[in-house]
C-alpha cells in the first residue's frame, strides 16, 4: 500500500510538472522563432492632463512574409496574471521579404475597461501556415515600465519621430542605445532625389515631451534621445541616420526606403 501511494504520488508530481511546463510554455512562449518574428520596438508613455492620467503603448513587430494569411499579435500579461493577445495590423513593407506590423493601446487610470496604467510584460506572436512562432526575448519575456518610453531590443538606432516646423524645418527625434559615452549621431538627407546629399549633426537631449507625457533620456532601458533639424529648403527631404560608437557604424534607413518628413505617417 505504501509503495502504491508513493508511486501514485510520483505520477501526480510528474503530471503537475508537465502542466506547469505547459503553463510556462503558453505564458512565456517557449516555441521560440529563429527569425520568423522579431520585436523591433515598444514604446510606453504616461500622460497627465486636467487631473486625468493615461498610458499610450505602441509595439512594432517584424515578421517574415511566409503567406498572405497570417496573424500577428502581442501576447500581453494582464494585471491579474492572465495573458491575452493584442492583435496587430499591417504597417508596411520591411524589405527583404519582411513586413512591419503594429499594435497600439491606451490604458486609462479612471476606469477598469481599459485597465489602469501598468508596467508591461509581453512577447511577440506570429501564426502562419498552421504554425505559431514566438519571440520571447530568449525565454525572459520583454519588460517595459509604464513611463519608460522606447525599448529597442535589437536595433541600436531608430528614428522615433519627425515632423515639419512652421518655418519649413524638419525636426527629427532619434533613439539610440547608450553603448558608450562618446558617440556621433548624424542625419544624412537629400532634397533632390539623392542627386546631392547633405549632413546635419544630432545633439543629445536629457528628456523630451510626447504629447502630455515626458520621457527621460537616457531612460530605464538604456535608450537616449537625440535631436536633429533639417533646415528649410526648396524640396521635400528624405533622410536616414548614421550612428557611430565604439568604432562601429549603425544605420537606420527605414528598411532601405529612407524616411519622409512626417514620421510616423499620419
Amino acid at each position: 500500500m505504501t509503495t502504491n501511494r508513493l508511486s501514485l504520488l510520483s505520477r501526480w508530481r510528474a503530471a503537475l510538472c508537465v502542466l506547469a511546463g505547459l503553463t510556462v510554455g503558453l505564458s512565456s512562449a517557449s516555441a521560440r522563432a529563429a527569425d520568423e518574428v522579431k520585436l523591433l520596438k515598444a514604446v510606453s508613455t504616461v500622460g497627465t492632463r486636467y487631473g486625468q492620467t493615461w498610458q499610450d503603448v505602441t509595439y512594432f513587430v517584424v515578421v517574415k512574409n511566409l503567406a498572405y494569411e497570417k496573424q500577428v499579435a502581442i501576447h500581453d500579461k494582464q494585471p491579474d496574471g492572465t495573458w491575452t493577445d493584442l492583435a496587430a495590423s499591417y504597417a508596411g513593407d520591411a524589405g527583404a521579404g519582411l513586413e512591419l506590423w503594429k499594435v497600439t493601446r491606451q490604458y486609462q487610470s479612471w476606469g477598469t475597461t481599459p485597465q489602469p496604467t501598468r508596467d508591461l510584460e509581453f512577447v511577440a506572436k506570429f501564426t502562419v501556415n498552421g504554425q505559431t512562432y514566438w519571440d520571447n526575448n530568449g525565454g525572459a519575456n520583454y519588460h517595459l515600465g509604464r513611463a519608460d518610453g522606447p525599448l529597442l531590443p535589437r536595433a541600436n538606432v531608430l528614428v522615433g519621430t519627425s515632423y515639419w516646423q512652421p518655418t519649413g524645418d524638419v525636426d527629427i527625434g532619434i533613439d539610440v542605445k547608450n553603448l558608450a559615452y562618446s558617440k556621433n549621431v548624424t542625419v544624412v538627407y537629400s532634397t533632390d532625389g539623392w542627386a546631392t546629399s547633405h549632413q546635419v549633426a544630432a545633439t543629445f537631449t536629457t528628456g523630451y515631451s510626447v504629447g502630455y507625457s515626458y520621457v527621460s533620456s537616457p531612460n530605464a532601458q538604456g535608450v537616449e534621445r537625440w535631436q536633429a533639424r533639417i533646415p528649410a529648403g526648396t524640396g521635400t527631404p528624405a533622410y536616414y541616420v548614421r550612428y557611430e560608437v565604439n568604432g562601429q557604424t549603425y544605420w537606420d534607413s527605414n528598411f532601405g526606403y529612407n524616411y519622409p518628413p512626417i514620421y510616423p505617417p499620419l
